[in-house]
Order: C-alpha cells, then structure tokens, then sequence
C-alpha cells in the first residue's frame, strides 16, 4: 500500500480545497433561487434592448436619433458632452413599479415630455462613482408605451454594463443584489476580521509581517464591501463608492511589504524598488482623483491591472531570486501557493473579463458555470488569504518552536550556571577565610602602624613648635643682642650706659619672654591671628626698624578680597621674619627690599639685602623649616647672593612663588 509523504499530502489537501471554493462555494451562494416573495410576480427586467441614441446640447431632431449599439457604447470611452438616450416603457406587470438608473453622473429623465428625475446636472457633485450608485424612481403602471427620453452630461468614463435603467419593485431588486453579493459580503467580513487580528498582533508584538498583512486584508475587505450595492440602501456613500479605488494602491504596497518580509528580503534593491514606484503610483492615483476623474478611472482599470501583474512578476522573481533558510521551508511553501493561486485566478478572470459577449451568453446557457468563472477572481483572493494566514501561522510555529528550543537550552544553561554557583560558592567560602585570616594580620599591623603615626605625629608637632620658638623668639633675641652690642659700644666711648638703652633691652628681653609664652602656648591651642596679613607684616617691619636700626622698602600689591588660608599667611610672615633675622644676624645687613604681589596664577614673594653675599653657605635650621613648609603648600623657594650696581656678590635675594589656586 502505497504511503503518503507529509509534504504529498498537504498538497492535495490544497488542491482539494481549491476546488471546493472555486466551484462550490462562492458559486453555490451566488445562484439565484426562487424565493417565496417572488411567487405570484413578475421579476424585475433591465432595460437593455431598443435604445436610440443622438449627441449634441440640443434636444434632438427624429432624423438625429441612430440604435445605441455595441459601437456605439464603445465609442463612449472618452467622449465628453451631451448624450441623449430614449426607449418606449414596456408593459410594468408590478403593483408599484420603480426604474432604477446607473452608470451615470449628470442625467436627467422625463416620460413623454414630463420631468421624472434629475441628479447632478448642475455638477456640483464631482467625486461621484457612477457605476455603483442606484437611483431609484417610483412610477405607474399606467407609464407603460411611453417614451423614457434621458439626457446625460458624458464625462469620458467608459460605458460598463448595460444595467443602465433596471425596472421592478424594490424589495424584488434588494433580494436580488443580497443573493449576488452573498458572498462578497463574507468575504469582506473575513478579510477585515483578520486584517484587523493582524494589526492587533502587530501593536503587540512590533512585528512588521503583522503589519504588512493588517494593511492588506482590510483593504481587501474594504474594497469588496464598497463593490456592493446594497449598504447605499441603508447608508448614503455616494463620495465614499468614488474614493474606492484609492484602496488599490495601498493594497499593493502592502502586497509587496508582506511578500517582502515573508521571504527575508523586504531590504533588498528590487523590493525597495517595487514598493517606491507603487508609492509614485498611489501619488498618481491620488492626484488624478482629485483634479482628472477620466485619468483616475484609467489609472485604477486599465493601469491598475499592468501594475498589479508587475508587482506580481516582481514577488515571482524574488521567489526565485532569493532563497529562505530552512527553518521558514513551511512559510515559503504557502507563499509559493498563494502567489500561484493568486496569478492564476487573477489571469483567468482577467481573461474571462475581455469577453463579455460570450459570457453573457453563458449565463443564458448555464447560470452555474457562469457564476464559477465570475468568481474566478474573488475565490483567488480568498485562497491567496488563507495561503498568507498559513504563513503567519507557521511563522508562529517556528518562533514557538524556537522558543522551546531556546527554553531548553535555556534550562541546560541553567542546570551548569548552577553547578558553576556551587563551585563559586565553594571558592567564595574559600576565600573567605583567607580574607579573614587576612584581615586578621592587617589588623595587627594596622595596630603597629597607629601607634607608629602617632608617635610620628608627636614629633611633628615637637619641631612645628621648634620652628615657631626659633621664627618668633630668634628675632627678639636677634634685636636684644643688636642692641647690647650698640650699648657696649656706648659704654666704651662713653664710659657709661644711657638709661634709654637699658630700658630697650629690659622691653626686648621681656617680648621674648612673652614670645617663649606664647610658642608654649601652642601646646594646648592655636589662635589665629587677629590681623590681616598685609597688616600683620607691615607691623613686623615697623617692628624691625625701630628696634634693629635698619631700613626696609616695602611694596606690597595683594588684591582685595584674596584668600590664601592661614597656613599660607604663617608661611610668609615667617619667611620675612626669618629673612631679616638672618639678613641682620649674619648678613650685618643695614637695608632691605621687600615685594608681595600676584602675577596671574601666582603670589610673588622677594626680599633683597645688602650686606655681606650669602655665597654657598648651607641653610640653618630657620630657613630649612620655612622651605620646607613653602613646598609641602606648593610652592618654589631661591635663596642666593644678591647683585651690587657694579654687578658684584652683595647681601642676599630670597624669593617664593606659592601657587593661588
């Protein structure tokens, strides 16, 4: 016994659904039936035979009136202007007759002579569709033998159908168009039901192919619902029959977006291609629709129908051109079918189409058949839906699929993560009493270390109060012995001491015992020095001239409102304090020249002297200390010989830069 394969059998599942819905389904619907509300009537009747014709804004003479017939139909495509249109009312078997007119924009009709109707003849109304809107006009029975003279305002559209002036009852014409357009009706309902599905994904879930196919079943639906007749006996969409076809453009955009993203090739040159000329040509439709009615007809017919079959040329190619991978073999599978379906009916029902003769003699002859090929293209676009549904569904199935997938190597992953955490957490405990016995260790150095800063710390703070005792008392100590030395002077010269002398030192000596005080002082707290810097050193050289007999030129140039911090201002008072001190004591300096001022970024200190050149003498313990503390803030300490006006080594030049910022 012979075995089907999977693939062999889903094939003929298609196939046998194609030829259910192709010759069953629409065609079953779409068969007229008696009906039990035409029993005992006369069913309605189109006025297609015995119409004279005549051209021209006038009313027409006899002689003008020529058979309105197949050549003359024709020859309607494209004419503008006046055409009249007459035939004598054959016997009205109803109880309330009524004509229906179509295919008309601007028309207007009389019996005999009188008035019965008129729509549009002013024009206002531009954007109106005539082939689908219906007019319907009550007459009587006893209008039969007269003559319906109609004249219409022809506006180039193309004469289609010859249900131009239908006659019967309402209700009889309303059964008949809902037994027609039966199956339009659910067709429409499934392609809006599923593009609106489609798009509801898409918000979900960002994914273009949702998007795409959203955007093509609603304008699939939206297109064949307002090919029906029947919603304008409910609802007046005059206008909106008109804007129809602007569907057609945006249906092939999302035509080729689907296909696009479907094959994985919506970023190739040639799909971006199709979809910017269906942009071009959706513009095109657009602006024909509103300034040339004629173009936009043509643009959505006849154009419609070349542009429909490259785009579909252009999906073919790219089926052909751009091979999937294989885990989307299902989904290229149904787009392989509904591309083929879609061709094929399209093509037969474009053909069956051309020859409008012999179909109508078909639907003399067999009714059935002539529904079956009718339906050729609507069945087309169902088989096409479902081929795209299938599409969407088994691009679900294999994201399901590679879910699970990834579900279980995600819990594989999961299953060595968690051995890797266990072993982690071994080496974490590992560690952990390292880090402990670590700590312990540095513990006990840290403990050493403390006791080793503070006993640095004590000793820092010994010979800070070192350096003031030496900065402050030193200079005291430096006047007292200037002044004892002028007083033995005096003493030898004189043969005695000036009381003035005596009282100078007892002062000198009792401010050095005050300065011992207040270096001691120290020890417990530190002050901060009630005076500004540049008063506290004009103080100290005042200080300086009157006890120790020199000069001082002083220049200071400290911008108002500047902030160097406390230790900043001990360390230049100390300098200057240490710099006269020993310019007095070992320079036997009598002048000096002193400059504080700011240039850019920078504070500016010097001091010169006279006296005997500095040389390569090594620095004291006074100068040590002040250079040292100057560049612990930053700054650059010079200590050299100074220069006499002859250019020979005399006194000593001291300068600091200490850093603003």
């Amino acid at each position: 016994m012979m075995t089907l394969t999977p693939k062999f059998r889903s094939a003929l599942l298609w196939l046998l659904a194609c030829a259910v819905i192709l010759t069953c389904f629409l065609p079953a619907m779409l068969v007229e039936r008696p009906s039990f509300a035409e029993k005992g009537r006369a069913s309605f009747t189109v006025f297609i035979r015995d119409w004279q014709a005549a051209y021209g804004p006038e009313k027409p003479q006899e002689a003008d009136w020529v058979p309105f017939d197949s050549a003359l139909k024709e020859g309607l495509s494209g004419f503008e202007g006046t055409v009249w249109l007459r035939k004598t009312v054959p016997e009205l078997e109803w109880r309330s007759p009524y004509l229906f007119f179509s295919g008309m924009k601007r028309f207007e009709a009389a019996l005999d002579g009188e008035p019965l109707y008129a729509f549009n003849m002013e024009g206002k109304r531009r954007h109106i569709d005539p082939r689908s809107m219906l007019h319907p006009v009550p007459i009587e029975p006893a209008d039969a033998g007269k003559e319906l003279l109609i004249k219409t305002v022809w506006a180039g559209q193309p004469f289609i159908g010859n249900d131009m002036v239908l006659a019967g009852e309402p209700d009889q014409l309303l059964y008949a168009l809902l037994q027609a357009e039966a199956g339009y009706y659910i067709y429409s309902i499934l392609y809006i039901t599923a593009g609106f599905v489609a798009l509801t994904l898409y918000l979900r879930r960002k994914t273009t192919l949702y998007g795409w196919f959203g955007l093509l079943g609603l304008c699939l639906g939206m297109n064949l619902l307002l090919s029906c007749r029947v919603p304008q006996w409910f609802v007046p969409l005059g206008e909106l029959y008109y804007w129809r076809d602007l569907l057609l453009p945006v249906g092939m955009i999302a035509f080729v977006g689907f296909y696009g993203e479907a094959m994985g090739a919506a970023r190739r040159r040639l799909m971006r291609a199709a979809r910017s000329i269906l942009l071009l040509y959706g513009a095109a439709v657009l602006a024909a629709a509103v300034w040339h009615q004629p173009l936009y007809m043509r643009l959505t017919t006849e154009a419609a129908v070349i542009i429909a079959g490259a785009g579909m040329l252009v999906v073919l190619f790219a089926l052909l051109r751009y091979r999937q991978s294989p885990e989307r073999g299902e989904e290229r599978k149904w787009i392989v079918r509904g591309c083929l379906t879609l061709t094929a009916c399209t093509i037969a029902g474009f053909t069956v189409s051309l020859f409008p003769v012999p179909m109508n003699e078909l639907l003399a002859m067999n009714r059935y058949v002539y529904r079956v090929l009718e339906g050729l293209q609507p069945n087309g676009l169902l088989l096409f839906m479902i081929c795209m549904i299938m599409v969407m569904i088994s691009g679900v199935r294999r994201v399901h699929l590679e879910s699970e997938r990834n579900a279980k190597e995600l819990l594989a992953k999961n299953q060595e993560l968690e051995q890797f955490h266990r072993g982690l957490e071994r080496l974490v405990d590992q560690r952990t009493a390292e880090l402990e016995q670590a700590n312990r260790i540095l513990s006990v150095t840290l403990r050493e270390k403390a006791e080793s800063l503070a006993e640095l710390s004590v000793m820092e703070e010994r010979n800070r109060i070192a350096y003031e005792i030496h900065d402050v008392v030193g200079h005291t100590l430096t006047a007292a012995i200037v002044q004892l030395e002028a007083t033995k002077t005096l003493a030898e010269r004189d043969g005695g001491i000036p009381d003035g002398k005596l009282d100078m030192l007892i002062g000198l000596v009792r401010k050095g015992l005050d300065d011992i005080r207040k270096s001691v002082r120290l020890l417990k707290t530190e002050e901060t020095p009630p005076l500004s810097l540049e008063e506290s050193l004009r103080e100290l050289i005042q200080y300086t001239e009157d006890t120790m007999g020199v000069r001082i030129e002083a220049q200071m140039e400290i911008p108002h409102g500047l902030a160097l911090g406390k230790l900043s201002e001990q360390v230049l008072y100390h300098a200057l304090q240490e710099g006269l001190t020993n310019g007095i004591r070992h320079g036997r300096c009598s002048r000096f020249r002193f400059t504080l001022q700011t240039a850019g970024e920078t504070l500016r200190f010097r001091l010169t002297s006279d006296g005997e050149p500095f040389g390569s003498a090594a620095p004291g313990f006074g100068l040590t200390s002040m250079k040292e503390r100057a560049e612990l803030l930053g700054g650059i300490v010079s200590i050299r010989s100074g220069a006499a006006d002859d250019g020979s080594p005399c006194g000593c030049e001291l300068s600091i830069e200490l850093p603003l910022g």
